[in-house]
């Protein structure tokens, strides 16, 4: 859009709007003597008529906002306005549906990628705005396109990246990931089902544009999760039980390999000492029975059955 022209346009008509019936009214007044009354009345008229057109002259956005008009006599012509007050010309068509606002809009995101070990969920975060620049290719698109569009391109230059790391130094390299993601996001194309593509033009297609990708966490997947807090809690559980049997753990190792204790046993002083305690502290240490006598056997033979 010309802003001259249009500022040109505004003004040549505000003058013929005031000017035409100053002169005709004055005129017509003119003939019946009264030329003075005629010119008031004429100039009445003229005021009437601006103050009905000057909010079609002008656009005025609010800080943070865009509107976006059409000009049916330009053959349909869509023309972006910015924050700010704009000339315009009187005849475009405007609605509600033209406002957009340009602040940044958060949209958090899940995926799960895999990597050389396991897969891993990555939880992050998509900034992204209506792009003045663009705002017309903006008409008529739901956000959802966007946002959907846009995660896709996250996902794809994710997996990637991570295929290349194991699952313990993803989890690790959270800022590290996120620092590259940015940048590779802005400046590589990425492989989409389809073909290959740039997020800008993406971006350029549907009027919107990516203003940053934080990525904030990196963790293991649910079930690969479950699996090592499994692993972590028997560990725990076999040092606990060795305690409280008085031997180290690789004493208690080979106490079952040997078969002296059984695991059903080990079981049972570890349920014992939960009831006893009412936690998970186990600070108990009795041994009854023949299983005392297994263990206190198994350790007079310097540990050999």
């Amino acid at each position: 859009r010309n802003r001259k022209i249009r500022w040109v346009t505004d003004i040549l008509i505000v003058f013929l709007t005031f000017y035409v019936p100053y002169r005709t009214v004055g005129y017509v007044g003119g003939t019946f003597g009264h030329s003075v009354v005629g010119s008031f009345i004429g100039a009445g008229i003229g005021v009437y008529l601006l103050g009905l057109l000057m909010p079609r002259m002008l656009v005025d956005n609010a800080e943070w906002s865009g509107y976006v008009t059409q000009n049916p006599l330009g053959k349909g012509i869509m023309i972006p306005y910015g924050p700010g007050l704009h000339p315009a010309l009187p005849w475009e068509e405007r609605n509600e549906d033209g406002n957009y606002s340009l602040r940044v809009i958060t949209r958090p995101f899940t995926l799960t990628s895999p990597t050389k070990t396991s897969a891993v969920t990555i939880q992050g975060r998509l900034f992204y705005n209506a792009s003045l620049r663009f705002l017309i290719n903006a008409v008529g698109v739901d956000k959802e396109v966007v946002e959907e569009g846009l995660i896709a391109f996250i996902d794809s230059d994710l997996i990637p990246m991570l295929a290349e790391l194991d699952a313990e130094t993803a989890v690790t390299q959270t800022a590290e990931i996120s620092r590259k993601l940015n940048k590779i996001f802005r400046d590589t194309p990425a492989v989409t089902p389809n073909a290959i593509a740039k997020p800008e033009e993406f971006e350029e297609k549907f009027g919107y544009s990516t203003a940053a990708i934080v990525i904030d966490k990196i963790a293991y997947a649910p079930k690969v999760q479950e699996a090592l807090d499994a692993v972590s809690k028997a560990r725990k559980m076999n040092e606990i039980a060795a305690e409280l049997l008085g031997v180290t753990k690789a004493e208690l190792a080979e106490m079952l390999k040997e078969k002296v204790i059984t695991v059903k046993q080990v079981k049972e002083v570890l349920d014992r000492a939960l009831v006893t305690s009412g936690n998970a502290k186990m600070q108990l240490n009795v041994i009854e029975g023949d299983m005392a006598a297994a263990v206190a056997g198994f350790l007079g033979k310097g540990g050999q059955p």
